[in-house]
């Protein structure tokens, strides 16, 4: 419950800070002079204050100090001068009056100290001075004795502070109504034989102390005052100063920020040193601008700017030749302008500026007012230091002239291509045609069953050669339709090799299968998978010429992806030939069509998977098959 209530309170005290800390910011001045009123008048004027406060009340203290030390002085004059006299005993003896009058006793001494006494407070105006007489319980003397010679013989009060004196055999000062009136009385013992015998004073009335230390007030609170008051216009004169040093600096960076060209004028001091700072700062920028317009000026690539408003504010000179325009006339000027009405162009700058989709080297034609180019266009969101977003800049290249060359060589590369596939078929086919043309001639002019029986086996093992090349030919060009099914990898890999002919086998070739037993399934055509690993198990057999391992390995890659890699230790592909394995009609085999690895990456690739073969002569080749976990989409071919 303790710990309950200490929570309690210290959110309170928590609230209540931030609370303040609100109020301190929504009151505390936005401008700079205001700023500096608020922080140096206190600095400043405080002390001040302070001091002038401090000195009030130490003069104060030290004036009454000074008129106790002086009043205690003065009854020392009259301690001494008693003590010259003989004291209250010895004038007494002296006396020769009646033995038992105390009147006759008080006037016969007020006779001997009366002149003393009004001698010291003629010496001392303002003050009263006497002697009480312990015995006779009587005032002796009281001068100046024409003002107040009225009291002698007069007794004082029983709680008047002199009977303490006499009482204590202790000095004291004290202030109050007594019989002169309201008065700061120092008041000594007189002290004869170890005994007490009454009292000196010395006395000066309270207001004239007042009137003293009113006039001590006041030269006070003047000096306070002036003192204030030249601080006051001091912290002006600076803050002047200071305001006015920004208010220049201020006005230089606002003509900086059109014109960096406009230098701050010149100011002493360290503000003066923070101009030329500023000036350096800005010339560098503007040596800087003007290397990146001298960039942006000879690209020859086309870079225009626009803002917000969908608004040109920048083209350089390669952009106003692309868009047939000038600098002055564009900038400004809405940019769909640049393009013709009726085209209804959808322009990836503009798309930039509404999504924030930024493009990368997209081709694209431009109707421009004057023509339609080809251009490869890229396009970003442009910012300002401060990461708000200005605009988006566009770096535009025409490549009108390189696509026409493009489309060209593209064309002139299908023609090959074209004429290096119609020579492989005429290769393929003018074999097994020549041999049937040669034993049909043969046959026409023999009439032996058996001859006829024996050719017409070659010519249909011919027909059949050429029938095999036109299907392998059909499965190129016009692929068939995949059949998608759950298919184990695995699996597939244990059938294509039991189809493996009988021949493999017996060549002493040992296959090795490393499977990942939790390899998941994929969804593919399992007899067009099959046709693949087929044709691979099969190159990799004839590339062994003894005893030989192929090493089949299945595998889920790091990407989720599943992996067959079929490796064999036989002669390799030299590096000379390897990037024509799957060229049509390519083959190192005396009896091969060349057409078997291009069909084997159609089919791949139709399953969004990739084939790529790694080899080196003499040691051996390795066939990676990657494909997708997925269900591909339809076939791309």
């Amino acid at each position: 419950m303790e710990a309950f209530v200490r929570g309690l309170h210290r959110r309170k005290d928590e609230a209540m800070i931030a609370w303040l800390g609100a109020q301190l910011r929504r009151w505390w001045p936005s401008s700079l002079r205001a700023q500096l009123m608020l922080i140096l008048l206190p600095v400043v004027g405080l002390p001040v204050v302070a001091t002038g406060y401090v000195l009030k009340v130490r003069g104060h203290a030290t004036l009454v100090e000074e008129k106790r030390i002086h009043l205690e002085g003065v009854t020392a004059l009259l301690e001494r001068h008693l003590q010259q006299a003989g004291g209250f005993d010895a004038l007494l003896r002296q006396y020769a009056g009646p033995a038992g009058d105390s009147t006759a006793q008080v006037t016969y001494l007020n006779g001997r100290l009366r002149g003393y006494t009004d001698e010291v407070a003629q010496a001392f105006p303002e003050v009263g001075v006497g002697y009480f007489h312990r015995g006779l319980d009587a005032i002796v003397t009281y001068g100046p004795s024409p003002q107040y010679g009225h009291t002698v013989g007069q007794t004082i009060a029983q709680n008047h502070p002199g009977r303490g004196v006499m009482e204590y055999n202790r000095m004291m000062t004290v202030s109050g109504d007594l019989v002169r009136g309201n008065i700061m009385n120092a008041m000594r013992p007189i002290v004869e034989n170890g005994r007490v015998v009454g009292y000196i004073w010395a006395n000066e009335f309270l207001d004239a102390i007042d009137e003293q230390a009113s006039a001590m007030r006041v030269a006070v609170y003047s000096m306070t005052l002036f003192g204030f008051a030249l601080s006051l216009a001091v912290v002006f004169f600076v803050i002047a100063q200071l305001t006015g040093k920004m208010a220049v600096i201020k006005q230089g960076l606002t003509r900086l920020r059109f014109d960096l060209r406009e230098s701050i004028p010149p100011i002493k001091g360290e503000i003066g040193e923070m101009v030329d700072a500023i000036n350096e700062l800005a010339r560098a920028l503007l040596e800087t601008r003007s290397m990146h317009d001298n960039i942006l000026d000879s690209l020859a690539d086309a870079v225009i700017t626009v803002d917000a408003q969908h608004n040109v504010t920048y083209v350089n000179p390669a952009g106003c030749e692309l868009f047939g325009c000038k600098a002055d006339d564009a900038i400004g000027r809405p940019y769909i302008t640049l393009f013709r009405s009726d085209a209804h162009f959808s322009s990836l700058l503009l798309d930039t500026l509404q999504t924030g989709r930024e493009h990368r080297g997209i081709e694209i034609d431009y109707p421009l007012q004057h023509s339609t180019p080809h251009v490869l266009a890229s396009t970003s969101l442009l910012y300002d230091g401060r990461g708000h977003q200005l605009g988006v800049v566009a770096i535009i290249r025409d490549v009108t002239k390189t696509f026409a060359l493009q489309r060209q060589v593209a064309q002139n590369e299908r023609l090959a291509a074209l004429g290096g596939v119609a020579a492989g078929i005429a290769h393929e086919l003018r074999t097994p045609l020549t041999s049937i043309r040669g034993f049909v001639q043969y046959l026409q002019g023999s009439t032996d069953p058996k001859e006829w029986q024996e050719y017409g086996t070659i010519i249909i093992r011919e027909v059949d050669g050429l029938n095999r090349i036109v299907s392998e030919l059909l499965d190129l060009a016009r692929p068939q339709p995949l059949r998608l099914e759950a298919v184990q990898l695995n699996r597939v890999v244990d059938e294509a090799l039991l189809l493996l002919p009988e021949e493999a086998r017996q060549r002493g070739v040992e296959f090795i299968r490393e499977f990942d037993l939790q390899l998941p399934e994929i969804q593919a055509d399992k007899g067009q998978l099959k046709q693949v690993l087929l044709n691979i198990l099969l190159n990799a057999v004839q590339a062994i010429a003894d005893a030989g391992q192929v090493r089949v390995v299945t595998r889920v890659e790091k990407d989720g992806r599943i992996g067959i890699q079929v490796t064999d230790n036989g002669c390799g592909i030299p590096e000379a030939i390897r990037k024509q394995i799957f060229d049509p009609f390519f083959s190192t085999k005396p009896n091969g069509t060349g057409l078997g690895m291009a069909i084997a990456r159609r089919i791949v690739e139709s399953h969004h998977g990739s084939l790529a073969v790694d080899s080196a002569e003499q040691q051996g080749c390795t066939v990676t098959l990657i494909f997708p976990r997925i269900p591909p989409g339809p076939s791309p071919l």
